[in-house]
């Protein structure tokens, strides 16, 4: 017993290290992404941003520093503040929903005012990436009640919103991708971290990772394959246009 009871409490140790760095690539990620544009726009002469952009990037990155904040408080074991913080999080979350998609489209338009692809603008990355946010976050929230499932959730959830900031690096880069497609990619390898963790301390994947994960590869692989399709290029031609 006592040697089962060493073995979990090495596991939740792990469990909670692990959690607590993808959060810290989260946020390194989110501020290196934006930094140019938005957290150090003054350093880098960036143009000025609308008063939607402004409150887009102070709600999304109320949502990265709360996701820090909860999953330091489980890390620090106070599980008890998490769950009285938690309200306050599904409510953000809501509001990121019709923002992202509004500051989605709009975004498009101003850009497709200046140019305009022959497929039109890749505005299913971003719609996708909030709907994808969306659905794994609330089922999260769902599963709040269960340790694992919710852990595992929100971070596929937070994972998907880092398509945006990932796809500006690789445009810095100049890593010969499509920023969108560079951008999906990248957030695969975090992906491919929770799936490496629960191997190595599980010996097998978690349900959430494999139904959480795959639900996250599927939206990606429909989004790359819908944007090729001239139904959808009309529609986001007549939407930003």
């Amino acid at each position: 017993m006592a040697t089962l009871a060493t073995g979990s409490s090495v596991r939740l140790s792990d469990e909670r290290r692990f959690f607590a760095t993808m959060a810290g690539v989260i946020a390194l990620t989110t501020f290196i992404g934006f930094a140019p544009s938005y957290y150090l726009s003054a350093l880098f002469d960036a143009r000025p941003l609308s008063t939607l952009a402004h409150v887009h990037g102070v709600v999304f990155t109320g949502w990265i520093v709360l996701y820090v904040a909860q999953t330091g408080l489980i890390t620090a074991r106070r599980a008890d503040l998490h769950r009285i913080v938690g309200p306050v999080a599904v409510a953000l979350a809501i509001v990121m929903v019709p923002l992202g998609i509004a500051t989605a489209i709009i975004t498009k338009q101003v850009v497709a005012a200046h140019h305009l692809p022959p497929q039109g603008p890749p505005l299913i990355f971003p719609l996708g990436a909030i709907v994808t946010f969306a659905v794994l976050v609330a089922a999260g929230v769902a599963m709040r009640k269960r340790a694992a499932w919710h852990k595992r959730l929100m971070l596929l959830g937070t994972v998907a919103v880092l398509t945006t900031p990932l796809a500006r690096i690789v445009k810095f880069m100049q890593l010969g991708l499509t920023p969108a497609i560079g951008g999906i990619l990248l957030t695969d390898i975090l992906l491919a971290a929770l799936v490496i963790y629960d191997v190595r301390v599980r010996g097998k994947l978690h349900p959430a990772t494999v139904w959480g994960g795959g639900f996250f590869v599927a939206t990606q692989a429909l989004r790359i394959l819908l944007n090729m399709t001239p139904a959808w290029q009309a529609f986001a031609k007549g939407l930003t246009g």
